[in-house]
């Protein structure tokens, strides 16, 4: 693809997403979150209809469960700062702690009142396309963002480094992975293997559950 193409294409994903999608309301409960496909996706939330979160997932099911519990997603954890850190009760939630449960509650109960969420599903430059709306929107609970730490590569730009990356799987070398990550292969080795960046690899050996079918 030509940076103009890639252009022309991450335009068309952001209007879909901002425009087009859907505004869902938001269940916090386990069946909800299976509702979503098991597939990668980029979302973002709004509240009181100002979007204040986007982010990027290989399993749109996968992050939904995660906003279930605030160990497990930042939105929850920036949200439940901003609004009740004068709390009495209030103690900085982390990856590994979430708040009190007067706040868990509290915090619940303003997810599903006053957030909606939005999402679309994005096979190629899902990462871009992230990138670009922190850029363009400056999301309140999107920490990362606002430090600036993180690089938005273009398409071309990760191909240069890993020539396969963002190349759909084929039934092939998902059966060729299987057979070398079954002989041992290091995440690095199948990395160079595939010309694709060890995140993508993980995510795919986690996609056809290797772990659980070899590891197990």
């Amino acid at each position: 693809m030509t940076k103009t193409e890639i252009e022309e294409y991450l335009l068309k994903l952001e209007h879909k997403l901002l425009i087009e999608s859907e505004r869902m309301t938001i269940e916090l409960t386990r069946d909800w979150a299976n509702s979503f496909p098991n597939q990668s996706a980029v979302y973002l939330f709004r509240e009181e209809g100002q979007i204040c979160y986007v982010g990027e997932s290989g399993s749109i099911r996968g992050r939904m469960n995660d906003i279930l519990n605030t160990k497990n997603h930042t939105v929850r954890r920036n949200l439940g700062t901003n609004h009740y850190s004068e709390h009495p009760d209030y103690e900085k939630a982390t990856s590994s702690r979430s708040f009190t449960a007067e706040i868990e509650i509290m915090l619940n109960n303003r997810i599903q009142k006053h957030l909606t969420l939005s999402y679309i599903l994005v096979d190629l430059g899902r990462k871009e396309l992230e990138e670009r709306l922190y850029a363009k929107l400056n999301p309140k609970y999107n920490l990362k963002g606002k430090r600036g730490e993180t690089k938005a590569y273009s398409i071309a730009e990760k191909k240069a480094i890993d020539k396969n990356a963002y190349e759909k799987w084929t039934t092939e070398s998902d059966e060729t992975l299987e057979r070398l990550y079954c002989e041992g292969k290091t995440i690095s080795e199948l990395s160079k293997i595939f010309g694709r960046n060890n995140g993508a690899i993980r995510s795919r050996i986690k996609k056809l559950e290797l772990k659980e079918k070899y590891d197990g």
